[in-house]
């Protein structure tokens, strides 16, 4: 894997799902820490809210995703994924979660803790472990579009304009 693009809470915008696959390159894989398709309290006036068609092309990506529900997320919408999940990516843990539970387990030996829900990108260490959120795309609570990008040695919190908003080494 060349890189981990990392997006949070696109809210079945059709538009946000497209700029997620035009972003992900051969060798990519994509995380998507919930809220990916939003059938519990959707758009369904938005022309842009298109939930159906981005569940139909799920099975024919051309990166590995790795996805998680969120709480605007009807299990049954598109079935076989979780509300956590743990995964490794260049010898590093992670562990993925919405963030709308409380109180959380992260599980030992973790090493970057991904969550969405608050639309706003956050890239902190906490004494030996790396906590992310990497934002949203589609409906950012700070009018800045973000996403994140993990590397083989650090992760970098990007606005969708290409600005860097943050950045670690590890």
């Amino acid at each position: 894997m060349k890189r981990l693009l990392v997006f949070a809470d696109l809210h079945g915008y059709l538009p946000a799902w497209l700029t997620v696959k035009a972003l992900a390159g051969p060798g990519d894989a994509v995380a998507i820490a919930g809220d990916l398709f939003d059938t519990r309290y959707g758009s369904y006036n938005d022309p842009d809210f298109a939930p159906e068609q981005i569940r139909s092309t799920i099975a024919d990506l051309d990166f590995k995703l790795f996805y998680i529900y969120g709480n605007c997320d009807v299990e049954g919408f598109c079935k076989g994924f979780s509300h956590e999940l743990s995964f490794q990516v260049f010898d590093k843990t992670i562990f993925m979660h919405h963030g709308h539970k409380d109180p959380l387990i992260i599980p030992q030996g973790t090493d970057i803790v991904i969550q969405g829900h608050t639309h706003l990108p956050q890239l902190e260490k906490i004494q030996n472990r790396i906590h992310l959120n990497p934002g949203s795309i589609a409906v950012p609570r700070n009018e800045t579009p973000s996403f994140a990008v993990i590397g083989s040695n650090s992760i970098n919190v990007m606005a969708l304009s290409g600005k860097k908003l943050a950045s670690l080494n590890f």
